[in-house]
């Protein structure tokens, strides 16, 4: 969404999303070291809707609102949002790349043909039987945090989680509840979990921060605008 509002300046620019809307299900945690960075993105009524909590390591947000405000930018800028979307094929023209997708809907597909094709598959959550986009070409770019690995995360009562290891990254959010991730699913709340996923995400802890997403965006975005 960052790179997608970065570009949409200079570009046309569309973004085809697996699954039913932007930000479900949520896969990065919902911590932000410098909350003013999104103040360039969305308005402050948006960030006061986000209900930012004041915690150790900066600031807890719902990420999936994050995305989604993010979106709405997005759109007010005229870039186009494919959900429920996968690219079927992929080919390399002269002048850059020919995309075919497939939507939710019995005529909801079509081919455009683009300059740059900006490869980020690996924050896509794909549940067990799931169809992968067909991405069988040298993208112009993938964005780099560095390698991922599995990982746990879910939403708990806050009043359960008196007893998590030291082990476990928790970020308390401002309606009594904690977002909990772990590497194996080790811990459990004792009233169960409100909600939970099984994702893939950047081994290194400050590369799974909201804050790195916004610079890695903005990274991606300048180097397609000085090629361009």
């Amino acid at each position: 969404m960052i790179s997608a509002i970065e570009l949409s300046n200079h570009f046309e620019v569309y973004v085809f999303e697996l699954n039913a809307e932007i930000g479900l299900p949520s896969i990065s945690p919902g911590i932000i070291s410098n909350l003013q960075q999104l103040a360039h993105y969305i308005t402050e009524e948006q960030i006061n809707f986000l209900q930012p909590k004041e915690i150790e390591d900066g600031y807890s947000v719902r990420s999936e609102w994050v995305l989604k405000h993010l979106a709405v930018t997005a759109a007010e800028k005229n870039v186009q949002i494919f959900t429920r979307t996968r690219i079927s094929e992929s080919f390399l023209t002269r002048n850059g790349f020919s995309i075919e997708y497939t939507g939710a809907g019995p005529n909801s597909m079509g081919q455009i043909e683009c300059n740059f094709l900006v490869d980020d598959r690996q924050w896509t959550y794909s549940p067990p039987g799931a169809k992968h986009h067909n991405i069988n070409v040298e993208p112009s770019l993938q964005p780099n945090f560095g390698s991922f690995h599995p990982m746990h995360g879910g939403t708990a009562l806050t009043s359960d989680c008196t007893d998590i290891p030291t082990t476990i990254t928790t970020y308390n959010r401002h309606e009594g509840l904690t977002e909990v991730w772990q590497r194996s699913p080790e811990w459990i709340p004792k009233h169960g979990w409100i909600e939970s996923i099984s994702c893939q995400l950047p081994r290194l802890k400050k590369n799974r921060t909201i804050d790195a997403q916004i610079q890695t965006g903005r990274l991606t975005a300048n180097h397609l605008n000085e090629v361009n």
